[in-house]
């Protein structure tokens, strides 16, 4: 165990061994509470792409139409080489999970796969030199999104199954939930509900300026689509 720990901080894993222990104490501070699962976490939409462009040069309405023809053919090419890129990189994101699956999830994952190879390559070939450790970084992060994929995958199958149990917005209205993760108007949290003899966690936000903490209970009043979670009031059993 020294040994380890004398390896995690050395020179040349000192920055893998950093990020791990940030997300360690991330994931401290979910269990305590005081951060959500859901913290940095975004969607990936691999669908359509709207693009919208803000125009800020005024067209000479008295100037010639083959120059107009031109100009809006150069912005239509412009608008449509956007769309295919981000088009491309929401499907690079999706590839590796990120929007199905909460982000700081995959973040561990990875930077746990980060922290090892670091650790372990650089224990194999005898390396001491920060350089060369940097260098090595690159093929690193590499493999770990990789791995982190494989690792996620299962998670991101879960999810969104959750997401499309959601979507389907099963009638809850009127049924009682338990609070996980601390709700407000403001904030959103998740909730447990049993339904027919299966357990769902959804998303769920209060009414007016009333807060549930976790372990409470709550009556589920109305279905936010935009927000894609449920409003509770409290409710004791």
């Amino acid at each position: 165990m020294k040994e380890l720990i004398d390896a995690s901080f050395s020179s040349v894993n000192v920055f893998p061994t950093i990020l791990f222990a940030v997300i360690i104490l991330y994931w401290v501070f979910v269990v305590i509470g005081a951060l959500d699962l859901d913290f940095l976490n975004f969607d990936v939409d691999t669908g359509d792409v709207d693009v919208g462009m803000d125009a800020d040069t005024e067209v000479d309405i008295d100037a010639d139409f083959d120059t107009n023809v031109d100009t809006e053919t150069e912005i239509e090419s412009e608008v449509e080489s956007n769309t295919e890129a981000i088009i491309s990189l929401n499907s690079v994101l999706s590839f590796f999970n990120i929007g199905k699956v909460p982000f700081m999830i995959l973040m561990s994952f990875f930077t746990l796969s980060v922290w090892m190879i670091s650790i372990s390559t650089n224990y194999i070939f005898h390396n001491h030199s920060v350089i060369i450790s940097i260098l090595l970084l690159i093929p690193n992060m590499i493999v770990s999104l990789f791995v982190s994929k494989i690792i996620t995958t299962p998670f991101a199958i879960i999810y969104t199954k959750m997401a499309k149990n959601n979507e389907d917005n099963f009638e809850y209205q009127g049924k009682i939930c338990t609070v996980i993760m601390t709700a407000s108007h403001e904030k959103m949290g998740q909730a447990e509900i049993n339904d027919d003899g299966s357990t769902f966690r959804i998303n769920v936000k209060t009414k007016d300026k009333t807060t549930l903490e976790k372990g409470e209970t709550g009556l589920i009043i109305n279905y936010i689509p935009e927000q894609k979670c449920y409003l509770v009031e409290p409710y004791k059993i």
